[in-house]
């Protein structure tokens, strides 16, 4: 920038320019909220159209495949199931049996035997009274294991659908500060055009590079948002956020 430059921002012999660069910068502004809220309308309104329904159909079906604790109550319920399986099949052991042989034919008053063999069988009366009891309890077990798996494939899916909704809405606003990091830029190129013509004074062209230094940083921490999100996405998941897609 030449000397005469500024020797016309700081010259207060010529009122008018002074003047007229102080009502630039406030219109320069007008103009980046206008661009802003434009810009902010157009993200909120596409944020529903970024949904896709079979991509979280396949993120939620893909959480309740791999995801450890969706497989501790799929392993849950099948010890469930041998459990009434083994309850039914307890009914044999009302029966007892016994088998005895003797070759010798000879008895006495103090041992008396018989020769041949013999076969016993018994109902145990106890356990009969028992079996009913069992059954229904292993059965009253299934049902609790199935509800608990139940109730945890609600869970995930809800859990699922929230992660994947933070992580469109991180991207929304990703894309909503690039859409921000261009409009002062195009701002900033003119602040700086018109400073290097001599009209525009330094304090509203140093405001634009804070800004538009400031969006950077907002690029940024947008930036580590949808890695975030993307990250806690996959934790659910199991796999690779690209490998569903």
């Amino acid at each position: 920038m030449h000397f005469s430059n500024f020797t016309n921002i700081f010259n207060f012999s010529e009122p008018n320019q002074h003047a007229a660069s102080m009502v630039a910068y406030p219109k320069l502004l007008l103009t980046a909220l206008l661009l802003t809220v434009s810009t902010m309308a157009f993200s909120q309104e596409s944020l529903m159209k970024e949904l896709d329904t079979t991509l979280l159909r396949k993120l939620i079906d893909t959480a309740k495949t791999y995801y450890p604790k969706v497989k501790t109550f799929n392993h849950t319920v099948n010890i469930a199931e041998q459990g009434v399986k083994k309850a039914k099949l307890s009914w044999y052991d009302l029966l007892t049996y016994s088998f005895s042989y003797s070759p010798s034919n000879a008895t006495t008053i103090v041992s008396p035997t018989l020769s041949g063999m013999q076969f016993g069988l018994f109902f145990n009366i106890g356990n009969l009274l028992l079996k009913p009891h069992n059954i229904k309890q292993a059965k009253s077990e299934l049902e609790i294991a199935r509800l608990n798996k139940q109730e945890y494939n609600l869970a995930i899916e809800a859990e699922v659908k929230a992660r994947y909704f933070k992580y469109i809405q991180q991207l929304a606003v990703l894309k909503l500060q690039r859409e921000m990091l261009l409009d002062i830029e195009t701002l900033y190129k003119q602040a700086k055009y018109r400073f290097e013509k001599g009209e525009e004074i330094l304090e509203n062209y140093s405001k634009t590079i804070v800004q538009l230094n400031s969006q950077k940083q907002n690029i940024l921490s947008a930036e580590g948002y949808v890695l975030i999100a993307k990250s806690s996405l996959e934790e659910i998941i199991c796999k690779p956020f690209e490998d569903i897609r």
